[in-house]
């Protein structure tokens, strides 16, 4: 058996991890695990109603997010992730899983200038973003303000390899070139 991939594309908000994320998907073929597709599941089933309803059910959301991927890297399958993953823990989470399935490590990090991250997610909360997650109220974009747009993510320092790619002119990425990174052939 193969040592399974897990591809990690992590950053700010609204650099366009998902949107790295599908198109890898489509490129590789791999399983994609996402914490926000996870959470707005949960708020089909359950429901959803304010800001603090969401914050709890991403809270729920995680433990589910990490089983899967686990679930997927033991059965040696390689598994794209995307999440900002700023928190100790999720080091740590990543190191457990290299020791207990040998996990090869790709890491593909977004970054772009946070005038255009803040535009980008106001844009994104008023358009086609699920409802659930409450990030179009006025409240939210002084928390974002605060939590995300003002700090500087940098990647996870994992084994492996990592590309920093940035994103804040969306024409100017070069998909080919990442994936030829994710792919091996760099």
């Amino acid at each position: 058996m193969s040592v399974p991939k897990l591809i990690i594309i992590g950053g700010a908000p609204a650099t366009g991890k998902s949107v790295l994320a599908d198109r890898v998907v489509e490129a590789t073929g791999f399983r994609r695990v996402s914490k926000d597709l996870l959470k707005e599941h949960l708020f089909d089933v359950i429901e959803y109603r304010d800001r603090e309803w969401s914050r709890e059910l991403g809270a729920l959301a995680f433990p589910l997010f990490m089983g899967v991927v686990e679930m997927y890297l033991k059965r040696g399958e390689s598994v794209i992730v995307d999440n900002p993953f700023i928190h100790w823990a999720d080091l740590e989470w990543f190191e457990r899983f290299e020791k207990a399935h040998g996990v090869q490590f790709i890491q593909v990090h977004l970054i772009a200038d946070q005038d255009v991250l803040r535009d980008r997610f106001i844009e994104r909360a008023n358009t086609h973003r699920h409802p659930g997650h409450n990030d179009a109220l006025e409240d939210v974009l002084q928390e974002f303000e605060t939590k995300w747009f003002n700090k500087s993510f940098l990647p996870l320092p994992l084994s492996g390899k990592t590309k920093i790619v940035d994103t804040t002119n969306f024409d100017a990425v070069d998909h080919d070139e990442i994936m030829k990174f994710i792919l091996g052939n760099d």
